[in-house]
């Protein structure tokens, strides 16, 4: 049983410091090192739960984009020469900084896209990566960069291809190009606190249990709106096959409190019994704890999907 681990010294103050659980104790309300950790670890489970909503984004951003201005200015649309802008002059020294950002992204993206392809033939490749091998290596940044002001006007990508990008129904907004940057550079900052193990949930605000879960859902409902900005069918599959339901059961309170090992265990001895759990499960959308009678003394998880 997890009250049984021997959680001090090594695993709270070393393996995972004294530092960030401390984050975790201001935050939420435990009782023992137990409940602590137990905290921690549903931080983790969050993160995992948000991983393939995150994922979509991404990949669904950068494809829509890709794909309008393969379509426009060619497979390597992202050369200079190739992506114009407005602030271009003849002659200048050095071209704006998104556009440098752009460029250098896509030379990394370039070299890593190599690296692997020469990793999985056994000996150095010194060819060109295929398109999409050079887009899928893209840091995310590279995606908030190219929805810049500095692409804005005649002639150029934007607004010529917003509408290609972002098909589906957009925000009120005076200005499209802006509110779409400001909110890929929101998700690209939050995506990073994922994919570097820190806490999901903190914020400065966010002072309990309770402001944490809304934060959360908070974010999972701005990724949200992005896809669905992008593209209606996403957030048709997002939907369908549960990836949304299931980050909004993570970041809950029920959830903390099955993670602190304080959530009761429901004993099943009879099918009309399993039913009205089962049920019960569904309509509150909560994980819940099962004991069927008569077994050996195994505790079994019930998610409604």
């Amino acid at each position: 049983m997890p009250h049984t681990v021997r959680y001090r010294p090594q695993l709270i103050d070393q393996l995972i410091s004294a530092q960030r659980i401390a984050s975790y104790s201001k935050v939420f309300t435990t009782k023992s090192d137990a409940e602590l950790v137990g905290v921690y670890l549903w931080n983790a489970y969050v993160c995992a739960a948000f991983y393939p909503l995150l994922c979509t984004v991404e990949v669904t951003l950068r494809n829509a984009i890709d794909t309008a201005l393969t379509a426009d200015l060619g497979k390597y649309w992202w050369k200079k020469g190739t992506l114009q802008y407005k602030s271009f002059a003849l002659g200048a020294a050095k071209a704006p900084y998104p556009l440098d950002q752009i460029t250098g992204n896509f030379a990394a993206a370039f070299n890593s896209a190599q690296k692997d392809r020469s990793k999985r033939m056994g000996k150095r490749f010194k060819g060109k990566p295929d398109h999409h091998e050079i887009v899928a290596k893209t840091e995310f940044s590279t995606w908030e960069f190219i929805l810049e002001n500095e692409f804005m006007g005649n002639n150029l990508i934007w607004p010529k291809h917003l509408g290609k990008v972002f098909r589906g129904t957009w925000p009120t907004s005076a200005n499209m190009l802006l509110t779409c940057k400001d909110r890929v550079a929101l998700v690209r900052t939050f995506r990073n606190r994922i994919f570097h193990h820190e806490p999901a949930w903190k914020r400065s605000n966010v002072t309990n249990e309770k402001q944490a879960v809304a934060h959360l859902h908070e974010k999972a409902e701005k990724i949200t709106e992005l896809v669905s900005w992008i593209s209606p069918e996403k957030i048709d599959l997002l939907e369908k096959s549960g990836v949304l339901k299931k980050v909004h059961r993570a970041c809950s309170l029920s959830e903390i409190e099955r993670f602190k090992y304080l959530s009761q265990v429901s004993s099943i001895d009879s099918m009309a019994k399993f039913v009205e759990v089962a049920e019960a499960a569904r309509a509150n959308d909560d994980t819940v704890r099962i004991h069927i009678s008569g077994t050996q003394n195994c505790i079994y998880e019930l998610n409604p999907i």
